[in-house]
This record gives C-alpha cells, sequence and structure tokens, in this order.
C-alpha cells in the first residue's frame, strides 16, 4: 500500500510483535510465549466438542453472557461487573477507545508490556513513561501524572515481579481517572488486587484464561470492575467479539478450579526449579511471580538466543533498552527444562 494512503500518524510506527509461533509438531520447545505446561482440563475439551455442532451456524451471545455469569459466580460479583473480551489485548484496547481520546496521555510505568506504546500510536493518545529503578517498585511519580488512563501490569511483564498492594492502591486513590490493573499471570503470585474493587469506582482489573488455564489458543480474557467502567467497555466493543466455542470453554475451565489448581501449583514448582538451576548457571534473575523468568545470562543476550534456536529451542528476547541484556524464559515442563538446561550447560 502506498505511504501516502496510511494514517500520517502512523508514519514510522513499529507495531507490536508477537512471540514467534513456529509449526505444531516440528519438536521444537517453546518457551517465549508464557503458554500453560499442561493441557486444559478435560471439561473444557467435553464442552467444546458438546458445541461444535450444527448452532455454530448462528451468532454468539453479543455480551458472552454465559461466561459472564461463570466469572461473576466464581468472583461474588454480580455479571454486571464482567466484561469478557477475545483475550487480554483486546480489552487492554477497548480500554483505549473508552477512555483516552486523540491527543490526550497514557501513563505506565517502564519496563512493560511492549503493546501499549503501539497502541498510543494507534489511538493517536501520548505514552507518558515512568521508568522503574527497581523492577518491583513502582515509580513514585505515576500516581501524582494527571493522565486520564493508567496501566500497571501487574505482575509485570516481561519482568516477572509483583509491585505492592499497598504501591498500586496509593497510585488508585491519587489518580482521577482510570487505572487498569493487568493481572494476566496474577494466578501464580502471592496476591491480588481484587479487594481495591470494593474500594475504588475508577480501577478496572484485566484476567486471562491464556495462562492458568491453558487456553491461550482459544483467546478469552475478562475485566472485573464497576458498573459504569464495564458498561463503557461494552459499549465499544465489537458487536460478537467472543465466539460459541470459547464462551463454552470459558465456563467450563472457571468452573474446574481443581484443574486450574493443579497448572498453578505445576508452575509454580517448577519456575523454583527453573530460578535455582539459572541462577547455577550465573545468570542474574528477577524474583518471578509469574509462569516465566526473566533473567540476564552470563554471555551476551542475543547470541544466547541465537545458539538456542539452532537446538531448536525458544526463548523470548526483547532487543530494546533498558532490557536488551534480558531474556524471559517459559516455565515449561520438567522435560521441556531439562532439554533448556542441558543445551545452556554446553552453550555456556
Amino acid at each position: 500500500m502506498p505511504k501516502s494512503l496510511i494514517r500520517r500518524s502512523l508514519e514510522g510506527y513499529r507495531p507490536y510483535v508477537p512471540g514467534e509461533q513456529p509449526p505444531d509438531g516440528e519438536g521444537w520447545v517453546k518457551l517465549n510465549t508464557n503458554e500453560a505446561p499442561l493441557p486444559p482440563s478435560p471439561r473444557v475439551l467435553e464442552a467444546i466438542r458438546a458445541a461444535a455442532d450444527e448452532s455454530l451456524r448462528l451468532y454468539p451471545s453479543p455480551t458472552a453472557a454465559p461466561a459472564r455469569a461463570a466469572i461473576a459466580h466464581h468472583f461474588r460479583l454480580d455479571p454486571s461487573h464482567v466484561s469478557v473480551g477475545n483475550g487480554g489485548d483486546e480489552l487492554i484496547e477497548l480500554c483505549f477507545r473508552a477512555f483516552v481520546g486523540a491527543g490526550e496521555t497514557v501513563a505506565y510505568p517502564t519496563p512493560t508490556y511492549p503493546l501499549l506504546e503501539p497502541l498510543c500510536r494507534v489511538h493517536e493518545a501520548r505514552p507518558s513513561t515512568h521508568p522503574t529503578e527497581q523492577a518491583w517498585e513502582l515509580p513514585p511519580s505515576l500516581g501524582a501524572d494527571p493522565s486520564r488512563l493508567k496501566f500497571i501490569v501487574n505482575p509485570n511483564s516481561p519482568t516477572g515481579a509483583q509491585f505492592d498492594r499497598t504501591e498500586v492502591e496509593a497510585v488508585v486513590a491519587s489518580s482521577s481517572g482510570v487505572v487498569v490493573i493487568d493481572e494476566a499471570y496474577v494466578d501464580f503470585a502471592p496476591y491480588s488486587c481484587l479487594p481495591l474493587l470494593e474500594k475504588f469506582a475508577n480501577v478496572l482489573l484485566l484476567r486471562t484464561f491464556s495462562k492458568s488455564y491453558a487456553l491461550a489458543g482459544m483467546r478469552i480474557g475478562y475485566a472485573l470492575g464497576s458498573p459504569e467502567l464495564i458498561e463503557a467497555l461494552d459499549s465499544v466493543k465489537d458487536s460478537y467479539n467472543v465466539d460459541r466455542l470459547a464462551i463454552v470453554a470459558a465456563v467450563a475451565a472457571i468452573e474446574d478450579e481443581e484443574h486450574h489448581r493443579r497448572i498453578v501449583d505445576e508452575v509454580v514448582s517448577n519456575r523454583e526449579q527453573l530460578s535455582t538451576s539459572l541462577a547455577g548457571l550465573g545468570f542474574e534473575l528477577v524474583p518471578s511471580s509469574t509462569n516465566f523468568v526473566f533473567a540476564r545470562p552470563p554471555r551476551p543476550a542475543h547470541e544466547l538466543v541465537a545458539a538456542l534456536r539452532e537446538r531448536k529451542i525458544l526463548v523470548r528476547h526483547y532487543d530494546r533498552e533498558p532490557i536488551a541484556g534480558w531474556v524471559r524464559i517459559t516455565v515449561g515442563t520438567r522435560d521441556q527444562q531439562a532439554a533448556l538446561l542441558s543445551a545452556l550447560k554446553e552453550i555456556l
């Protein structure tokens, strides 16, 4: 497409680049996109099979009502406090649609989820960034920032650190606009900011079924917040943003807490094993509250990532400052981690 036809605001635009997804079944050890090491609940697979019938010719519920009801029941909320989206990413984008206008600022600490910067460009908003000095401490300047929309990814990605809830609450209390707390990884963390919903009307919590429910392939996320904020998200979403199979998968997943706990416990156990092994190989680590480990290797990160890729092992490297020397490694199965550690010993 000729550049003259593209919006001026997108000149020099750098889109968000997802982690590499090699073809299924080719023997790759994928530790680059934070997928679950265990499969989804058997109840989810049964529900999807049952729903894959002639009813697929019909549109789904425009509000994903069954999923909303199940999520609301899980958290002891009214469904008016829940919105469901096509993954957490869509809900983040809906926050831009609903709460910020062209020329206005969006505030967030850095480094953080690199999708936020491209979304600012797409919506012609200006990023107001607040660099962190310590990975686990929120910048004091974030609370005083007058932006109408703020994001806190907690636990943070790509660092894996969790900000203290009292610090997050202080930001919310001092903000006149909407504060979005992205808790995509919170099930692997010591605590959630869920109690803030009872105290503040300007908070939105974002969650996903991709990580701790092993449903990355279904693309289901949800938001929790006041009815006013949820109504604002719903007013700007696409008409049928969650399909029939995703809706039944969400219901089955959130109702099988036993399987969910099994996935979380597996990840936390494997995370400790991986962290200890990497430290023994000379890696510098940020204490992780997620399903990945953020580490600085004892040799240049880009060389290490390339050497691993030659061995069909993928990890994530964000080649930008201030984290260019670090890698993000998904917590995998014990077999996957054994293959990674064997390769690292050979490379190092």
